[in-house]
């Protein structure tokens, strides 16, 4: 399947502030690279959804809820194939790179969620294309 007819990238919305989850649902129906499964405010929900999903490709996880972003993103990790922690602590930084994909500071622009979007989705098909020509 070429770049122009792949199916969107499954995304999960995972923040214990409503207000960002309904600013990440708004970006991510902006996005036609990304389709929406689920968004949750509770990390026991979000945790028990993924028994009924697929493998995800980019999960948004806020890190200090009631139960820990990176925790949460530890337990799912073999269900998701990129981690984007959206925080307004900076300083959790390290950890949040040590477990997953990237890191956006809140307030989060448009702009910036876009360019990390796209900047995953390129390196992937990068690493798809390189592993190609290594078959051949």
């Amino acid at each position: 399947m070429n770049s122009s007819t792949r199916a969107p990238y499954s995304c999960v919305i995972l923040d214990d502030d409503k207000a960002m989850v309904h600013i990440l649902e708004h970006y991510v129906s902006l996005t036609d690279k990304l389709e929406l499964k689920g968004s949750f405010t509770d990390p026991l929900d979000a945790t028990a959804a993924f028994w009924n999903f697929e493998k995800i490709d980019f999960l948004f996880v806020d890190i200090e809820m009631d139960i820990s972003g990176i925790d949460v993103a530890r337990m799912l990790r073999d269900k998701i194939a990129y981690v984007i922690f959206v925080t307004g602590h900076i300083t959790y930084a390290l950890d949040a790179f040590a477990e997953g994909d990237r890191f956006l500071v809140k307030p989060v622009s448009f702009e910036k969620f876009l360019e990390t979007i796209n900047s995953i989705i390129s390196r992937d098909r990068n690493k798809k294309l390189l592993g190609k020509r290594s078959e051949v």
